[in-house]
C-alpha cells in the first residue's frame, strides 16, 4: 500500500479532479484520516514490546476479506450522514482504490522481507510529494493533518465499530480500539518525524524504514523508466510506472466518488447497484477479485 502522504495526496487530487474542493475546505482532517483506510489498526500499541492485542491482524483482515461488502455498507450508511462522516467514508474508499491498483507494484518491488515494504512506501511518499506538491516530507509534519479531537474519534468509532463487528466479528478486541488506533497513528507519525535526521542516526533500523528522509540513492522507486515488472500475485507482466498506476487509480476513483456523491444526493436518484458495480469485490492487497483467492508470491526487490 502507499504510505500516509501518498494517500493524502491522492484524496486531495481526487477532490480537485471532480471539482469538490469544498470537501477539503470543510472536512480536511476527516478526509485525510479516512484516506488511511484500515492502516491505523497497524499502529495500535506501536511501541516496541507492547502487544497489539489482535488489532494489527484486523488491519490485515480488512485488506483481504469482505472488502467490497464492507465498503458498500459504509457507503450505504453515508446516505444518512453529513459533512465530516461522509468525508471519512470517501477517504476510506479512496484508500481502497489506490491500494488495489498500486499494491501489486509495491509488493513486487519491495518483496516480503522485514520492513522493506514500508521502506519503499516511504520513499514513494517522498518522491511523490516533492514532485507534485513541492513538499519535503522529512521537513513537514504529517500528524496534524490526521489528528482528530477525542470527541471526533469517538463519533467515528460509534458507527465504524458496529460495521466492523458485523462483517468481521472481532469480539476479542479492546473496547476502544478504533479511537486508540487513530490516536496512536498520529502519535507514531509525530515520533517518527525527524527533520534533522538524528533519530535515524541513533536509532537506525528501528525507525529508518518508517521515517521520511531525503533520498540519496539513484534507485528508480517510481519506475519512471517503465522497465518491465510482474504482478505480485499473478505474475502477469507490466511496465507501468507508479505514476501511471496512480493516474489509473485517480480516473477510477473519480468516477466512483461522483457516483457515491450522486447516490447520497436525494435529487439524483442514483441506485446503489451502480456504486456496487464500481466497487466490486477486490482485495486491497493483491488487486485481484477475492473469489480468485490469490496470494502475493512474486517479487524482485529494489530496496
Amino acid at each position: 500500500m502507499p504510505n500516509i502522504w501518498t494517500h493524502i495526496l491522492f484524496v486531495e487530487d481526487l477532490c480537485i479532479n471532480i471539482e469538490r474542493d469544498d470537501l477539503l475546505a470543510t472536512s480536511e482532517r476527516h478526509l485525510y484520516l479516512g484516506a488511511q483506510g484500515p492502516d491505523p489498526f497497524f499502529y495500535y500499541n506501536f511501541w516496541p514490546k507492547i502487544k497489539d492485542r489482535g488489532v494489527n491482524d484486523l488491519g490485515l483482515t480488512l485488506h483481504k476479506e469482505k472488502c467490497g461488502d464492507f465498503l458498500i455498507d459504509l457507503i450505504k450508511q453515508g446516505a444518512s450522514f453529513k459533512n465530516n462522516k461522509q468525508a471519512y467514508i470517501l477517504g476510506f474508499v479512496s484508500h481502497h482504490i489506490l491500494d488495489r491498483i498500486t499494491h501489486p507494484y509495491v509488493h513486487y518491488k519491495a518483496g516480503y522481507e522485514g520492513n522493506k515494504h514500508q521502506a519503499l512506501e516511504v520513499a514513494i511518499d517522498t518522491l511523490m510529494l516533492e514532485k507534485h506538491r513541492h513538499i519535503q516530507t522529512w521537513q513537514t509534519a504529517v500528524s496534524p493533518l490526521i489528528r482528530l479531537k477525542r470527541a471526533e474519534r469517538k463519533e467515528i468509532a460509534s458507527w465504524l465499530k458496529p460495521t466492523i463487528e458485523k462483517h468481521y466479528s472481532p469480539g476479542h478486541l479492546p473496547k476502544h480500539f478504533i479511537e486508540k488506533s487513530f490516536k496512536d497513528m498520529a502519535v507514531a507519525q509525530r515520533v517518527l518525524f525527524d527533520p534533522y535526521g538524528w533519530k535515524n542516526k541513533w536509532l537506525g533500523s528501528m525507525v529508518s524504514s518508517f521515517s521520511h528522509q531525503p533520498i540519496s540513492d539513484r534507485a528508480d522507486y517510481l519506475n519512471t523508466n517503465r522497465y518491465s515488472w510482474r504482478h505480485s500475485a499473478t505474475y502477469e507482466p507490466y511496465n507501468e510506472s507508479f505514476e501511471d498506476l496512480y493516474h489509473q487509480a485517480l480516473k477510477e476513483a473519480s468516477t466512483l466518488f461522483e457516483t457515491i456523491l450522486d447516490y447520497w444526493s436525494p435529487q439524483q436518484h442514483t441506485p446503489l447497484e451502480k456504486v456496487k458495480s464500481l466497487v466490486q469485490h477486490i482485495s486491497y492487497d493483491t488487486g485481484t477479485p477475492l473469489a480468485e483467492k490469490h496470494d502475493n508470491l512474486y517479487s524482485d526487490p529494489i530496496v
